[in-house]
């Protein structure tokens, strides 16, 4: 059964980033990799091409193997800029759907209910990764005890500025953001 793993950029970003902490990508990838055997591992988040720090990170995020999914950033009115990638995770999830037999999700979004219901309905195995208090209820309902609070991977998953004594990987892609 083949495993991939889908990322809510954004989701999972300023969720770390809201409790104090900074993801470690090239770790995260890692526990993708060995925990749940992933195969693929899809990123979806918004690309500003004006802004270099990002471009660097995604060229990391690729050498540490993700897939990149990049939609252009929507500029509003009032200068604030969005990456709306819910749409194009949801159609990808269903476009991939005969690939994989199990797809570990990386949000706390509720706009994925639906999707996410329907693979649950086809037999389809499901694990959601996201932290508590920034989940859905209804998502954490959906898939009851296949849910994991990225709180309690802190320690595994946490970008740590002093290599020494955070044991972590050479090259990793958080750092380029800060």
């Amino acid at each position: 059964m083949r495993t991939f793993v889908f990322i809510d950029a954004s989701n999972i970003m300023y969720g770390a980033s809201h409790h104090g902490w900074k993801m470690d990508f090239a770790k995260l990838a890692k526990y993708l990799r060995e925990r749940y055997g992933a195969e693929k591992i899809f990123y979806y988040a918004g690309l500003d091409a004006e802004n270099k720090k990002q471009l660097k990170f995604y060229e990391k995020l690729q050498e540490f193997d993700y897939v990149l999914r990049l939609v252009p950033l929507k500029v509003f009115a009032d200068g604030k800029k969005k990456g709306d990638v819910d749409s194009r995770m949801t159609f990808e999830m269903m476009k991939l759907f005969p690939e994989y037999g199990e797809a570990i999700v990386l949000t706390g979004d509720g706009d994925y209910y639906w999707v996410l219901e329907y693979l649950l309905e086809e037999k389809k195995g499901l694990k959601i990764i996201s932290f508590r208090n920034r989940t859905a209820r209804e998502l954490r309902k959906l898939v009851g005890e296949k849910f994991t609070d990225l709180t309690r991977l802190k320690d595994l998953l946490e970008w740590k500025v002093d290599k020494k004594a955070a044991d972590a990987f050479e090259g990793s892609a958080t750092g380029i953001m800060s």
